[in-house]
């Protein structure tokens, strides 16, 4: 039998959850909903140099996936 994907209140609710790692967790710079083979995943960038070690590999039953984010952010002037 397949498992049956999250719903979109599950992903929500991750996403939710995840979001406080920009925060809490250091080098993480994004976070958002990204897909792999058709099922929904936890993306989360992260600058160069950072232990990716501190994420887990799911939340809330999604897969979470580290993504690199080329390099540190600077804010841009208006």
């Amino acid at each position: 039998m397949a498992e049956e994907s999250p719903d979109a209140g599950a992903v929500d609710a991750a996403l939710a959850r995840a979001s406080r790692w920009l925060d809490d967790v250091p080098g993480v710079v994004g976070v958002g909903q990204g897909e792999a083979e058709g099922a929904p995943t936890i993306d989360v960038w992260m600058t160069p140099g950072h232990d990716p070690g501190q994420l887990p590999s799911q939340l809330l039953g999604l897969p979470v996936r580290v993504r690199d984010s080329g390099g540190p952010l600077e804010p841009q002037p208006d």
